[in-house]
């Protein structure tokens, strides 16, 4: 059974260590959680790659494509959710966040500068991300199929290259072992955080 000793601080503590292992460590199951918002008055749901967590300001990033439905749903309503979940721990993370849009300024220069050659592939489609298409294809130019693209080949693709910040407003932390489930809501205000022992 996870040893918390009943310490919301420990857990609070635990939670953010894994959020940072979920950035570097590809295999961590933190590192491509399910991100929803608001599209039309439904929710809309996908996978994302966790590429930063800042435990100073506790925000999460990560990499779309600024072309992608999702910028036009965020700029109208900035309120999303992250799902995490560990099989191996039984740890489910729901997490409240407000959204940020980045293109084209310093924190995008900053990672684009830090994504590789086959990651920036992906901003090169022709097409913005959900065109109908009369073929099965991923909108990549010919001429970069199956391959990597030049350092100065990949910078056309940063126009369209968006870095979303969420900052965290409250964490919904919940175990699950057979001996008993425990859940604990954490909430954020300016970085000071608040706990409650809920009912699983």
């Amino acid at each position: 059974m996870f040893n918390f000793n009943n310490n919301p601080k420990l857990i609070y503590d635990n939670i953010k260590e894994l959020l940072s292992e979920g950035v570097i460590n590809r295999k961590h199951a933190f590192h491509t959680p399910v991100f929803s918002n608001i599209n039309n008055n439904f929710v809309a749901s996908r996978i994302v790659v966790l590429r930063k967590f800042d435990s100073d300001n506790m925000s999460i990033n990560f990499h779309t494509d600024y072309r992608s439905p999702k910028i036009k749903n965020l700029n109208k309503n900035t309120n999303s959710k992250f799902i995490f979940y560990d099989t191996k721990l039984k740890l489910q993370l729901r997490i409240k966040t407000i959204s940020k849009i980045n293109n084209q300024n310093n924190i995008t220069k900053e990672a684009w500068e830090n994504t590789k050659l086959i990651s920036r592939k992906c901003y090169l489609t022709e097409k913005s991300p959900s065109s109908e298409s009369e073929l099965p294809q991923d909108g990549i130019p010919l001429s970069l199929v199956g391959i990597e693209p030049t350092k100065k080949e990949s910078e056309k693709g940063y126009k369209n290259f968006a870095v979303i910040q969420n900052s965290i407003l409250e964490i919904d932390w919940l175990y699950l072992n057979f001996k008993g489930h425990r859940r604990l809501k954490i909430k954020l205000e300016n970085n000071n955080a608040s706990f409650k022992w809920l009912i699983p």
